[in-house]
C-alpha cells in the first residue's frame, strides 16, 4: 500500500503519461491510471478522521471471529487468506488486505463491491458462512472504512491501554435474573469508548452464568463464577454471585485465623455453609501425610489419642512437632524437584549426568529440609554459574528438553515455574486470554539470551557462564530488538550487569505480587488438593482466584511476615478451622469444589502411596540406581527404569519433561484398582517375605488386638465395633497357623485397597 500510496501521490504532480511504461512504476497500463484516478478522487473527497483501521476495522474482524484460529487466524490461514491470529499484527493484516493483491478484497472503486464485504454478508460463497448482514454495524463500519479510501492509520492515533467491564461484580438475588454490562476502552489520548459492540464474551462456568453477545449477563443456578470480555489485547472480568433463594444463616463458627476469617466470608456471601470438623483420628493421619509423607505411626496415634489436652491444643502440638521432621523438607524437595525436572539421561544433550543430577537433588534437599526460604532458593537457581558438579544450581540451565540451550523455552520456564504464568501462547501472538504480548514475551526472553556454556574437563561436567554483551531477542513480527523488560512491569537496567541477577532481585521481591502470590498457591494446593488458582501454574485474567482476598493475604503474609519462610504459612493452613474441617458435606456445599467448604478428598500422590504401603505393610523395598529407603527421597524420581516403575507411572508421578504441574497426576483409574488388587506391589508384601503379620501375631495372642493394630498402622483409626464383630466371627473357624497368617493378611489387604487408605481425607 506504501507503493500505491507514492504512486497515488506522484499524479497529483505529473502527467499521467510520464508513468506508463517508467523505470520507477514497470507495468503501469492506461486501465490502472484509471481505475487510480478513481481511487483519488475519492480519497480527495471522503472524510476518513473517523474511521480507524485498527481502532474500529481490527475489532469487527475479532468480533466476527474472523481472526481466530479456526478461520483466517489459523497459521496457514483459510481458503488463501491469512489474518493475525486475534489481530496481534495490525500493519500485517493491512498488508494482506490491500497490497497482497491490489483490488482483489478491497475494491476502492466500487467499496460495495469489495470481496471482504461480499464474504463477510453472504452475498457470495463463503466457507465461513455469512458473518454479519448488510444492515448490521459492522457491514457499515468496513464499508465507511472501504469508501474513505481504505486509509492507514496515522502514527499519532490513539490506543487502547486499559479496558474495563462495568459492574465490576454482580449478585443476583435469585437464579433467572439478569443484568447489562458495558465494556469502555481507555485510550492513550485520555478518551474513554464503549466497546461493548465489539468487544467478545466468555464465561468461566455456562452453568452458573452466562453473558450474551450483547453483554447480557444471565444467572443460572445458585453459586460464583466470572464473566469476561476480551477487546483488543485486553481480557477483563467481573465476578458473578448468584444467590440461592430461602433463608440463610451462616453457623456461629470461631474463626481459627485469619485464615478461616476469609473463607467464610465467601462462603457467607455464597449462602455454603461449612462442613464439621473432623475426627482427632481423621486430622492426625491427614496432616500426618501432608507434612511428612507418612502415616502416622501406632506409637503417635497412642500417644496423640490419648493425650488428656484439649483437642485444640493437641492438633497445635502435633503440628509443631511434625514441621521439625527432616521428612517436611524431602517432601517439598521432591515437589520441587518435579517443578525443576531434575533427571538424568545417558543420551548426550538431554538432562544431566548421575553425578550432577544427585549434587542437583542432594542441594535442593539440603535447603528444604533446613529450611532455606524460598526466595533464597528461587535467586540461586536464576543466577547459577560454574560447574554443575561443584555448584549444583547451574543445572537449572542443563534441565532443558535435548539439551538445547534456548532462551525462549528458558524464559517459559521460569515464568510457569516462579510466577505461575504460562506464555507460551505469547510466542507467536498476543495471548487471547491474558494480557502478556509478543512483545512481553520477547522482551522476557532477552534475560537469556545471554547465558552460555561449555564442557569441563570431562564430558558429562558443564560450565554456564553469561555474556552480558549479548543481543537481546528479536521481536518476532519484526525483527527488532527487544528491550529487557519484566513481565506486566517496567524496563530493567541491565547495561553490565548479568541480566539474569536483574531479572532474579525483581522476581525475588517480596514486593513481587506474582511470585509470592505463586508460592503461596502451591503451598495451599498441597494441602486441599487444589489452588486458589487452580491449575497453579496457569494465572491468567481469565483464570482468576477463587477468593481473591485470601490469596492475596496468604502471599503478602509469606513474602513481608514470614520471609518466604514456607514452615510459618504452612502453620498457619495446619492449624486453620477450614484445613480440618470433615470431607462430609451438606446439602448447601455439596456441589462446592474451590471454595473449601469442606476437605476435598485426595488420591495420594505416587511416591507418597508406595511409602505409605510399605510403612503400613512394614516392608522395605530396594530401588535400582538408588540408596533411597524411600519413594520420596528418589532424586529423579520412580518412574525412570527403576524397581517397580510400573507403579509410579500407573499412578501418575510426573515424568519430568516439563515443567508444568500436570504432568502429576492423582486422578483415579482402573489399572490402579488392579494393580493394588493383584498387582505386584501389594502381593510382594504378603508373599515375598512377610514380616508384620507374623510379628502382629507373635505379640498378641488375642485375635481382636491383632485386627485393632492392622486399622491402627493402615487406616490410623480403631475399627468400628460393627466391623471387629464381624471380622472376629468370620475369624473363629481358624485353628491353624498358615491359615491364621492367610485370614489376617486378607485383612490387611483389604484395608490397604479400601479408598479409605488411598485417599486422604
Amino acid at each position: 500500500m506504501t507503493r500505491l500510496n507514492d504512486f497515488i501521490k506522484t499524479i497529483h504532480d505529473r502527467n499521467a503519461k510520464d508513468f506508463m511504461g517508467s523505470r520507477q512504476f514497470p507495468g503501469v497500463t492506461l486501465r490502472t491510471l484509471i481505475f487510480l484516478a478513481v481511487c483519488l478522487t475519492m480519497r480527495d473527497t471522503a472524510y476518513a478522521g473517523d474511521i480507524s483501521f485498527k481502532n474500529d476495522v481490527m475489532p469487527v474482524f475479532f468480533r466476527g471471529g474472523c481472526n481466530n484460529g479456526a478461520c483466517h487466524g489459523a497459521a496457514r490461514g483459510k481458503d488463501g487468506f491469512k489474518l493475525s491470529l486475534f489481530g496481534y499484527d495490525a500493519d500485517g493484516d493491512y498488508y494482506r488486505l490491500l497490497e497482497e493483491y491490489i483490488g482483489r478484497r478491497v475494491n476502492l472503486a466500487a467499496p460495495e463491491k469489495s470481496l471482504l464485504l461480499e464474504k463477510a454478508s453472504g452475498q457470495v460463497p463463503h466457507s465461513g458462512g455469512r458473518i454479519f448482514s448488510q444492515d448490521s454495524e459492522y457491514f457499515q463500519t468496513l464499508l465507511r472504512w472501504i469508501s474513505a479510501g481504505a486509509p492507514r492509520d496515522e502514527a499519532e492515533t490513539p490506543e487502547p491501554i486499559r479496558l474495563e467491564l462495568k459492574p465490576a461484580k454482580i449478585v443476583f438475588d435469585k437464579p433467572g435474573s439478569e443484568q447489562q454490562a458495558q465494556v469502555f476502552a481507555h485510550y492513550s489520548d485520555g478518551t474513554l469508548r464503549d466497546v461493548s459492540h465489539l468487544a467478545v464474551y466468555m464465561t468461566n462456568n455456562e452453568a452458573l452464568a452466562r453473558i450474551s453477545n450483547d453483554a447480557k449477563i444471565k444467572g443460572l443456578q445458585p453459586g460464583g463464577t466470572h464473566v469476561f470480555a476480551r477487546f483488543d489485547r485486553f481480557t477483563v472480568g467481573t465476578e458473578v454471585v448468584v444467590l440461592p433463594e430461602g433463608d440463610f444463616v451462616f453457623p456461629d463458627s470461631a474463626a481459627n485465623n485469619y485464615i478461616d476469617e476469609l473463607v467464610n466470608a465467601k462462603l457467607n456471601e455464597l449462602r455454603i455453609r461449612p462442613s464439621k470438623l473432623c475426627t482427632d483420628q481423621q486430622y492426625l493421619r491427614r496432616v500426618s501425610i501432608d507434612i511428612t509423607g507418612k502415616l502416622p505411626t501406632p506409637e503417635e496415634y497412642h500417644r496423640f489419642i490419648s493425650d488428656p489436652r484439649d483437642s485444640e491444643t493437641k492438633r497445635t502440638a502435633v503440628i509443631d512437632e511434625l514441621l521439625q521432621h527432616e521428612e517436611f523438607g524431602e517432601l517439598w524437595a521432591a515437589q520441587w524437584g518435579e517443578w525443576l525436572r531434575i533427571f538424568t539421561d545417558t543420551n548426550p544433550g538431554r538432562g544431566t549426568s548421575m553425578k550432577a543430577g544427585w549434587n542437583y537433588y542432594q542441594w535442593l534437599r539440603e535447603q528444604m529440609v533446613n529450611n532455606t526460604p524460598w526466595d533464597q532458593i528461587t535467586h540461586a537457581l536464576l543466577t547459577g554459574n560454574g560447574s554443575n558438579f561443584r555448584n549444583p544450581p547451574s543445572n537449572y540451565y542443563t534441565m532443558l528438553p535435548q539439551g538445547n540451550l534456548d532462551p525462549m523455552k528458558l524464559g517459559e520456564d521460569t515464568a510457569q515455574i516462579f510466577l505461575g504464568l504460562r506464555t507460551q501462547c505469547a510466542q507467536c501472538h498476543n495471548h487471547p486470554f491474558d494480557r502478556w504480548t509478543i512483545d512481553d514475551y520477547y522482551s522476557f526472553t532477552s534475560f537469556f539470551t545471554g547465558i552460555r556454556r561449555k564442557h569441563g574437563t570431562e564430558a558429562r561436567e558443564y560450565y554456564t557462564f553469561v555474556d552480558i554483551d549479548a543481543e537481546p531477542a528479536m521481536h518476532l513480527v519484526d525483527g527488532s530488538p527487544m528491550p529487557h523488560r519484566f513481565l506486566g512491569g517496567e524496563l530493567a537496567d541491565v547495561s553490565g550487569k548479568d541480566p539474569r541477577k536483574v531479572l532474579a532481585n525483581w522476581i525475588t521481591s517480596s514486593d513481587n505480587q506474582l511470585f509470592r502470590r505463586n508460592l503461596a498457591n502451591r503451598i495451599w494446593a498441597h494441602f486441599f488438593g487444589r489452588g486458589i488458582v487452580e491449575p497453579v501454574d496457569d494465572v491468567r485474567i481469565s483464570n482468576p482466584p477463587s477468593n481473591e482476598r485470601l490469596l492475596e493475604e496468604l502471599g503478602r503474609r509469606l513474602a513481608v511476615d514470614y520471609a518466604f519462610n514456607p514452615k510459618q504459612l504452612v502453620r498457619d493452613i495446619c492449624l486453620s478451622r477450614t484445613y480440618q474441617l470433615s470431607s462430609g458435606t451438606n446439602e448447601s456445599n455439596l456441589r462446592d469444589h474451590s471454595r473449601f467448604s469442606h476437605a476435598y478428598l485426595r488420591r495420594l500422590r505416587s511416591d507418597v502411596l508406595f511409602d505409605c504401603l510399605a510403612q503400613a505393610l512394614e516392608y522395605k523395598h530396594s530401588f535400582r540406581r538408588s540408596t533411597a529407603e524411600r519413594a520420596v527421597v528418589m532424586f529423579e524420581g520412580g518412574h525412570r527404569d527403576n524397581f517397580n516403575s510400573y507403579f509410579f507411572s500407573t499412578f501418575g508421578q510426573a515424568k519430568r519433561e516439563s515443567v508444568c504441574t500436570c504432568e502429576t497426576q492423582t486422578d483415579a483409574s482402573l489399572s490402579q484398582a488392579l494393580h493394588l488388587i493383584n498387582g505386584s506391589t501389594v502381593d510382594d508384601t504378603f508373599q515375598r517375605d512377610p514380616v508384620l503379620i507374623p510379628r502382629l501375631m507373635t505379640e498378641y495372642t488375642d485375635p481382636a488386638e491383632i485386627i485393632k493394630a492392622l486399622y491402627i498402622r493402615i487406616l490410623s483409626r480403631q475399627p468400628a465395633e460393627s466391623e471387629l464383630g464381624e471380622i472376629l466371627e468370620m475369624a473363629s473357624d481358624l485353628n491353624d497357623r498358615k491359615s491364621t497368617q492367610r485370614f489376617y493378611s486378607n485383612i490387611a489387604w483389604a484395608l490397604v485397597n479400601s479408598n479409605e487408605f488411598i485417599f486422604n481425607h
